[in-house]
């Protein structure tokens, strides 16, 4: 996954989000779902947008650099596996669940990106099997994420840009979370920025837009709802931290103008994001390496 990066002085807490909590039904075999970047997702109900605009608010302490952060505060599972590359093999585990993808050569409007694009994605558990098929075919593998609630996010990247897709290892569901931001002509944004899951995995809150742009969404799995947090545009999203009682998240945003990253922290309660501070130099440039 994208491992989440919250500064201390001196030091980078890097946060991995937790794996699948649950036991498998059986060993039956899913369908063979596919997704395609033309629709939000194969559920029959759809998604729900709602209405959660938050306000934007600012501390007394924002003129002030914030030095250091108490992490103790946040969600930390310490199950870091990675996505590893062996040839033109790609492979990433975490506990029962195994995703697969190789890299194969580009062909026709492809080979204009790149030489290679990955293909054959497959996620294999104790719940069954399901391949994973983007059109277009991504450049490369970024991450995924393991959440209690057994979905699985694999983001990767495209020529520009980059795609999230959530998928259901119970149902085999598959959902482009790219589609709930819809431009006029019917496309979705073009990236996605840092996600996390929250700590019951029914959330996942990420950066979402178009490059040069991002805001804060916030998807709910359970209900199969969409919140697009703030009209705020952050530029960047770079880390996103859920607190321990799963209601509230902090993130960090970076404008293309400065290297300088600011902290914010988000409240579903309050419906509000409050302004912590610029980060110091010092956390600046470790967040920066």
């Amino acid at each position: 996954m994208k491992f989440v990066k919250i500064m201390t002085v001196g030091a980078i807490v890097v946060l991995a989000i937790s794996g699948c909590s649950g036991k498998a039904s059986s060993n039956q075999q899913l369908p063979q779902n596919e997704v395609n970047n033309i629709g939000v997702n194969n559920t029959k109900e759809g998604v729900k947008k709602v209405d959660g605009k938050a306000t934007i608010e600012t501390s007394k302490a924002t003129d002030k650099k914030v030095n250091s952060v108490d992490y103790s505060q946040y969600y930390n599972n310490q199950d870091k596996s990675k996505v590893v590359v062996l040839g033109k093999q790609i492979v990433w585990k975490n506990k029962d669940v195994t995703f697969t993808a190789k890299l194969t050569k580009a062909k026709g409007k492809e080979t204009a990106e790149a030489n290679e694009v990955v293909d054959s994605m497959k996620i294999k558990s104790k719940r069954g099997e399901q391949l994973v098929k983007l059109n277009p075919r991504p450049l490369r593998v970024n991450s995924l994420s393991l959440s209690k609630s057994n979905q699985v996010a694999l983001d990767v990247s495209d020529h520009e840009g980059s795609r999230l897709v959530l998928i259901n290892l119970s149902d085999g569901t598959q959902t482009i979370v790219n589609m709930f931001e819809m431009n006029s002509d019917g496309a979705g944004s073009e990236k996605i920025d840092a996600y996390n899951w929250s700590p019951d995995g029914k959330k996942i809150a990420f950066g979402i837009g178009d490059l040069g742009s991002s805001y804060i969404g916030v998807y709910d799995v359970e209900h199969k709802s969409y919140t697009h947090v703030s009209d705020k545009d952050f530029t960047l999203i770079s880390s996103i931290v859920w607190h321990k009682d799963g209601k509230s998240f902090d993130f960090v945003s970076k404008g293309d103008d400065s290297p300088q990253a600011v902290l914010y922290t988000y409240s579903e309660t309050k419906k509000s994001i409050l302004k912590k501070g610029s980060l110091s130099k010092k956390m600046n440039r470790s967040y920066l390496n």
